[in-house]
């Protein structure tokens, strides 16, 4: 007897642009794959499908309405988005892509803090203004380097470890603030627990925030935080908007408690129009793009093809969640 409802996985590939069904295409393995590239396309297609391999289109109703489902791929390392208690419930299988951006996010980071030091982001608004900005002689409006500096990374998975390892190799002093604080990273690295957070940021050049989504982390960049910081420090967050707090940090960069601030994520996506941080100079702002990289969905299409491998033979699911 199949192991999939008709001998071969009905696998779904939900997402406007992402072509994942190319790749699994090739794989030796025989496969029955469509993509749906909106909710129209999508919802016919659940009926059938043995595996959904989703992101931005995904609805709690959808679980229902595909009555053969046994897996659930995820395209995101969050899934903040799926009722976990409800796929439990099913019985269906729920595994995250947790780590197949952690390389991009990170070289963004950098790419922030380096804009930062050598003051990009001032060169490019020159540029839209044909104005040659002449040499500073004010230190505080001068170049630096990022060698030297100190950087605290807030979180230690695949994207803090892989930052850790990049910002030694640009010779910075580097201090993790994690939970565990016993494992060893093998780096030569300070590690801090979450609760010195605050006596860590004190001496920081650079705080990066790749810390996940939790009720833990929410909030946790605010007034009182932001106050301990260096008034030229720079704030740098690839993990969400909701680890600060937004009013909280805008009322520091007016007042110069931090020097600046690079932004990734924020509390409400798309940034409204009418958000002061559009307008601050001492703001630097991405739209949540950190991630976006031309090896995603090959990153992707490997873990699921891993993943339907253990599901049959019914072993622990790589970021297996449910």
């Amino acid at each position: 007897m199949s192991f999939w409802f008709n001998k071969k996985p009905k696998i779904v590939i939900a997402h406007s642009s992402f072509d994942i069904k190319s790749l699994v295409d090739e794989w030796a393995e025989p496969t029955d794959c469509v993509w749906a590239k909106n909710k129209t396309e999508l919802v016919p297609a659940l009926t059938e499908a043995d595996i959904l391999v989703t992101m931005t289109l995904w609805e709690p109703r959808f679980l229902a309405l595909a009555p053969q489902l046994k897996l659930l791929q995820t395209m995101t390392s969050g899934v903040e988005q799926y009722d976990t208690e409800a796929f439990r419930a099913r019985g269906v299988h729920l595994a995250s892509a947790r780590g197949v951006n952690a390389n991009a996010v990170a070289e963004h980071a950098i790419a922030l803090m380096f804009s930062h030091a050598r003051r990009l982001w001032e060169a490019r608004d020159d540029q839209r203004q044909s104005f040659w900005r002449k040499l500073a002689r004010d230190r505080s409006e001068r170049r630096h380097e990022i060698a030297g500096t100190h950087v605290v990374i807030v979180g230690f998975g695949a994207i803090g470890a892989r930052l850790a390892t990049m910002c030694l190799a640009l010779g910075q002093t580097v201090t993790v603030v994690r939970k565990n604080v016993t494992a060893d990273s093998g780096l030569a690295i300070t590690t801090v627990s979450d609760d010195q957070l605050p006596q860590a940021v004190e001496k920081a050049d650079y705080v990066i925030l790749a810390c996940p989504a939790t009720p833990e982390t929410r909030g946790l960049v605010n007034g009182n935080l932001l106050k301990r910081m260096k008034p030229t420090a720079c704030l740098i967050n690839v993990a969400r908007g909701s680890v600060i707090v937004e009013t909280d940090l805008i009322a520091a960069l007016r007042k110069g408690q931090i020097g600046m601030a690079a932004l990734d994520t924020f509390e409400q996506e798309p940034l409204p129009e009418t958000s002061p941080l559009w307008s601050m100079p001492n703001v630097l702002i991405t739209p949540h793009c950190a991630g976006d990289t031309v090896a995603y969905e090959s990153r992707v299409a490997d873990i699921l093809h891993e993943n339907v491998r253990r599901l049959v033979e019914g072993k622990p699911l790589i970021n297996q969640i449910v």
